[in-house]
C-alpha cells in the first residue's frame, strides 16, 4: 500500500534530479536529492519512476539503504530505495547511471517520498505546480559527461547544472569507489564494442 498522500510541502523542499541537462542516448550518471521537510517523520523509502526509452540503468551502493531495479520488458521502469532514514531537518543523496533516451526535450522523472508515519508525497506534477517532478533537458549541444571520470564529483559544462560538489556516498567497503569505476569503465567498452558491431553489420548489410 503506498499509504495517504500528504499535504505536499513548498517547492523549495521539493525532490531534485542534477544534472538538469543531458544528451540523447548518453550514458548519464544522475544524484537524487531528497530533502525531509517533515518537523517529526522521516524518510524511509524513495520511488524514481523513470521516463520512457531508458533501457539500462545502475544504482550505487549506499550503506543502510536497499535498492531495487525494476523492469518491464527491455525497459527500467523504476528505482527502489528502501531500509534508510533521512531524520527531520537532513537529506539524503542517492545516484544511479542511467543511458538516456534517444530523443530531445525535457523528461520527467516522477519521484514518490516515502516517510515512516505511512504517508507519501509524490513528486508528480508539472513544474509550476507545488509537488513536480524533478526533469531532465535532452539536447544535442548539451556538453558530453564522462560517468567513468566524474564520479564523486560535480558534472561540468551542461546548462542548469549545479557547480556544488556533493558530498561522498557512506560505504562500508573502502575500495567501493575504486570497484565502481571499473565496473563502469568496463560497461562503457561493452558498449562501446555493442555499437560499433552494430555499425559494421549495417555497412555490411
Amino acid at each position: 500500500m503506498l499509504g495517504a498522500a500528504a499535504q505536499a510541502p513548498g517547492a523549495a523542499a521539493h525532490v531534485t534530479l542534477q544534472p538538469t541537462a543531458g544528451r540523447p542516448a548518453e550514458l548519464q550518471r544522475y544524484r537524487v536529492i531528497v530533502p525531509n521537510e517533515r518537523e517529526s517523520q522521516a524518510t524511509t523509502g524513495v520511488d524514481l519512476r523513470m521516463p520512457a526509452g531508458i533501457t539500462f540503468a545502475l544504482v550505487e551502493s549506499v550503506e543502510g539503504w536497499r535498492t531495487q531495479i525494476v523492469k518491464r520488458g527491455s525497459s527500467v521502469a523504476e528505482l527502489r530505495w528502501r531500509g534508510g532514514r533521512v531524520p527531520p531537518g537532513g537529506y539524503a543523496e542517492l545516484r544511479f547511471i542511467a543511458r538516456n533516451p534517444v530523443r530531445t526535450g525535457a523528461i520527467a522523472w516522477k519521484a514518490l517520498q516515502r516517510y515512516d508515519d505511512g504517508s507519501v508525497v509524490r513528486w508528480i506534477g508539472s513544474s509550476s505546480s507545488d509537488t513536480p517532478a524533478p526533469t531532465t533537458h535532452l539536447s544535442e549541444t548539451a556538453a558530453p559527461v564522462d560517468v567513468v571520470s566524474t564520479h564523486g564529483e560535480a558534472a561540468t559544462g551542461a546548462p542548469g547544472q549545479s557547480s556544488a560538489a556533493p558530498a561522498p556516498a557512506a560505504s562500508s567497503d573502502g575500495g567501493g569507489r575504486d570497484g565502481l569505476t571499473l565496473a563502469l569503465a568496463i560497461v562503457a567498452t561493452v558498449l562501446a564494442a555493442a555499437a560499433l558491431g552494430l555499425q559494421f553489420r549495417r555497412g555490411r548489410a
